[in-house]
């Protein structure tokens, strides 16, 4: 058992993000088969959100559960939980930039400018790869967003550092075990 580079690690979240993307495009769409309905997309959309973040949270608790292993061995001397913040805001960076890119490519824009068409070219391809907001998406509107509906998908993203933090922290700590909440320690 070895410790990861941070390289390593960094292109692994990235692949678990990618995942829990995919796997929320799987789920809108599976669920807009019953019909778009606005209960439908809401529990899409909640449903998305939480695939996306449990990927980034076993993303960091994979290697917290090395790190403990390590860290019992004596292999290591103190955890770095601050790699998982870093990890975590460089992966929000990414999809911040990607949700930015729709006040650039807005399209023909509303009447009065208000919102982001899907004749713009850019909004139907951000759905498809960042899906983990494409229910978010298709609540807002269709066939347009709101002008606002950027920061809505870059606050879903903003998560990501915190997920990553946490799941690391209930790995190296042990926190959530069967064990753990199952049977009381005796005091």
């Amino acid at each position: 058992m070895q410790k990861k580079s941070f390289l390593r690690l960094l292109l692994g979240t990235f692949g678990y993000a990618a995942m829990g993307n995919l796997m929320g495009a799987v789920i809108t769409i599976s669920l807009g088969a019953f019909g778009i309905g606005d209960i439908l997309m809401a529990i899409a959309a909640i449903c998305s959100i939480l695939t996306y973040l449990m990927m980034i949270f076993n993303a960091g608790h994979k290697d917290g559960e090395i790190d403990r292993k390590l860290f019992q061995r004596k292999q290591i001397e103190k955890p770095d939980f601050n790699k998982w913040v870093k990890i975590g805001c460089i992966v929000f960076a990414f999809y911040c930039v990607a949700c930015a890119f729709l006040f650039i490519f807005t399209g023909s824009g509303g009447e009065s400018g208000t919102m982001i068409h899907v004749d713009g070219g850019y909004l139907n391809p951000f759905r498809i790869i960042f899906a983990a907001v494409m229910a978010v998406s298709l609540l807002l509107g269709s066939a347009e967003n709101p002008i606002w509906s950027p920061f809505v998908f870059m606050g879903v993203y903003a998560l990501t550092p915190f997920i990553c933090r946490l799941g690391y922290w209930v790995a190296f700590y042990e926190k959530l075990t069967i064990d753990n909440i199952v049977y009381k320690k005796k005091k």
